[in-house]
């Protein structure tokens, strides 16, 4: 039987600010991905998944591999053979049924193919990113002659650069995962009013999450931690409880009233986020205790929506999320008392006068998220080649995509100034501001060289590059 013939397709991603037209492939085993490598060695090839990514990683104007058709979930003593397409929600659910193990972390959306997930190095909160825990990879890619090849990465530099690779390393067919048997987790809603008291639960929560409500300028903590084996903790009913009000109040009912605050305008926008942290009181300080994917996931998919992440050392996101404030307050039309330290570093980059032309261009309405993120064990993902703990700050839009300008401002001015002031890195598939080329990437990224080496011995010809990757990465 021979490879599924070729398609155009028209694509549009989760957050629906890119469509893209292009010749689609959809292989069902490893022999079709190597005959279309051979077949397409002269092109540009992307692999897709779900498209939920914001940035234009998966664009390509060459050929589109639909990689669905790999999704076998193979569970063995403590690790998974996963193969590419198959979804974060999937994988969880057969860990569970065949040998009630899970992932050490796992990421909000649970609709993300697992290939997407690390090729972007997707994280939860207290750990490492899910990146980290690949101990395997199979990946078709071209060997030094150009003939396609599968290559079966163990260890070394190699697995480290394909664990988070934004596709350069090639087609990836299956990803090893290590497990660990299933666990509950502990979450206690705390109001509290300044970041430093959030970061203060971490000491004995390290799962904790926290947000920073615009206007409101309070921040809600979900103090999580996980129990230990053999200690369940739980009320089932308790946790019954939770579930339905977490789909309900958060997931449906605060959304949906923030789609209808966007259509009345700033005021009411300003209002809600005013009175997020009361409406939540009433869940405040009530322990409950579930099992981790009902705890650490959401269905953010419901409301399409666009983000950017940031990712700041951890001793550094106090200063940063003064700094967001200052911007979200001015960006809005608000006074705003910039620390006089932070306003001299500013101005010293010349970024001072051009956070005071975004005044009054966009009111922001959402809250401002940040989690704790382990260093990583790869070459290029957000948290990697770093002893230190790290935090992702991360500025939601639910405005429809016509309607986005105020906040691509707003993230280009954020994005620079937390680089430049803070060191911060941007997550790879989300929005990712044009100003931020190759040229920042190598001061963020120590081990980009050696990347970028590996990537050319695995692609000679640069089949898997594309637009993204070259303004990011560079060509080298």
């Amino acid at each position: 039987m021979g490879i599924p013939v070729e398609r155009w397709r028209a694509l549009v991603n989760f957050g629906r600010n890119l469509r893209w037209r292009t010749r689609c492939r959809r292989p069902r085993n490893d022999e079709e991905v190597l005959r279309l490598l051979q077949e397409h060695r002269s092109e540009h090839i992307r692999a897709i998944g779900s498209l939920h990514s914001w940035s234009e990683i998966a664009q390509v104007s060459g050929i589109t591999l639909d990689m669905r058709e790999f999704a076998d979930v193979r569970p063995y003593a403590n690790k998974v053979q996963v193969g590419a397409g198959c979804t974060l929600e999937r994988l969880l659910e057969r860990l569970e049924e065949i040998n009630a193990r899970t992932l050490p972390t796992m990421g909000v959306i649970k609709r993300q193919t697992v290939s997407g997930i690390i090729s972007t190095a997707t994280h939860g909160s207290g750990e490492s990113s899910l990146s980290h825990f690949v101990t395997a990879l199979r990946i078709a890619a071209y060997d030094e002659d150009g003939q396609p090849k599968v290559f079966d990465y163990r260890d070394g530099d190699e697995l480290r650069a394909a664990r988070c690779a934004l596709g350069r390393m090639g087609v990836i067919l299956s990803i090893e995962f290590s497990t660990v048997p299933a666990y509950r987790v502990r979450e206690t809603i705390r109001i509290v009013d300044r970041v430093e008291d959030a970061l203060a639960l971490y000491r004995h929560h390290p799962l904790t999450q926290f947000a920073l409500v615009p206007y409101a300028w309070k921040v809600v903590a979900w103090g999580r931690h996980k129990m230990p084996p053999g200690q369940s903790g739980s009320c089932p009913i308790r946790a019954a409880l939770f579930r339905a009000l977490n789909v309900i109040l958060i997931d449906f009912l605060f959304h949906a009233s923030l789609r209808a605050c966007l259509l009345l305008g700033s005021f009411a926008t300003k209002g809600l986020m005013k009175t997020m942290p009361w409406l939540l009181k009433p869940l405040a300080n009530i322990p409950r205790v579930d099992a981790a994917e009902h705890v650490l996931t959401l269905n953010h998919h419901w409301f399409t929506h666009e983000e950017m992440e940031m990712f700041i050392p951890s001793s550094k996101v106090v200063a940063a999320a003064q700094l967001l404030r200052n911007a979200i307050e001015i960006s809005a039309g608000h006074d705003a008392s910039i620390p006089p330290d932070i306003e001299s570093q500013l101005r010293a980059q010349g970024l001072y006068d051009e956070l005071m032309q975004l005044r009054g261009r966009y009111v922001h309405h959402y809250p401002v998220n940040f989690r704790i993120v382990l260093p990583d064990d790869a070459l290029v993902s957000m948290t990697g080649s770093s002893n230190a703990d790290w935090f992702s700050c991360s500025l939601f839009t639910y405005h429809r995509p016509g309607r986005r300008k105020g906040f691509y401002d707003l993230c280009s001015w954020c994005a620079h100034a937390m680089h430049m002031l803070f060191g911060a890195r941007l997550h790879w598939g989300k929005h990712y501001p044009q100003r931020l080329d190759s040229t920042a990437t190598a001061r963020m990224y120590p081990n980009l060289d050696r990347f970028r080496h590996l990537c050319r011995k695995v692609d000679p010809n640069g089949v898997f590059r594309n637009d993204f990757t070259d303004r990011v990465l560079g060509t080298g």
